[in-house]
């Protein structure tokens, strides 16, 4: 069997590597985002769900940050291709975050857009002048298999930033088929909410 060199398959990532001791700090910040106002935020409700994204109105994100998750959207969320229901005209993805945004104090909110300018702007670099998105999806998804390849800030940047995808999309029931998720099983078994019961003694 011919065997490949994987090296060759990646671009250029000199322009990915240099960061600068405030931005590494503010980067790794933003890696707790999701663990600390992600998951127990409310969901959004059905609210433009058959308008496309760039055209709905967004009480917190801006539009250069809807332009970016909408991109992101279309790489890290293909449904199409899996027969799942559509990140954008079904599930209201970018609404769900809107509504997270919204949610979120102030130094997370900062750190969450530093992480969407950087995501956005840094191609620039090493993509031919090109900005993440205004990039066609298949040179985007290029970009993010590399920040996925690159160093401990780049990685855990992009992590956090598609786990707030991810969990806007996968939050909304019409999406629980495609993982065999039948919702909580403390409805489905009718098991009674015990509140805040006492932990057991040592």
């Amino acid at each position: 069997m011919e065997k490949h060199n994987n090296n060759n398959m990646l671009p250029d990532l000199s322009g990915l590597q240099p960061l600068s001791r405030r931005s590494f700090l503010r980067a790794t910040a933003l890696t707790g985002m999701v663990v600390t106002t992600g998951l127990v935020s409310g969901c959004s409700t059905l609210l433009g769900k058959k308008a496309a994204p760039e055209k709905l109105h967004y009480a917190s994100l801006k539009p250069d940050e809807v332009s970016t998750f909408s991109k992101l959207v279309d790489v890290y969320l293909p449904t199409d291709k899996f027969g799942l229901p559509s990140s954008t005209s079904q599930v209201p993805t970018l609404k769900n975050i809107d509504y997270m945004v919204a949610r979120m104090s102030t130094q997370t909110r900062d750190l969450l857009g530093l992480g969407l300018w950087v995501l956005e702007y840094r191609p620039m670099a090493s993509f031919k002048f090109s900005r993440f998105s205004k990039m066609d999806t298949a040179k985007a998804s290029e970009y993010v298999r590399v920040l996925q390849q690159g160093n401990f800030v780049e990685r855990g940047l992009l992590t956090s930033i598609m786990s707030v995808v991810g969990v806007n999309y996968w939050r909304d029931p019409q999406t629980w088929d495609g993982l065999n998720y039948w919702g909580p099983v403390s409805t489905n078994w009718g098991v009674v909410p015990l509140g805040n019961a006492p932990l057991p003694t040592v």
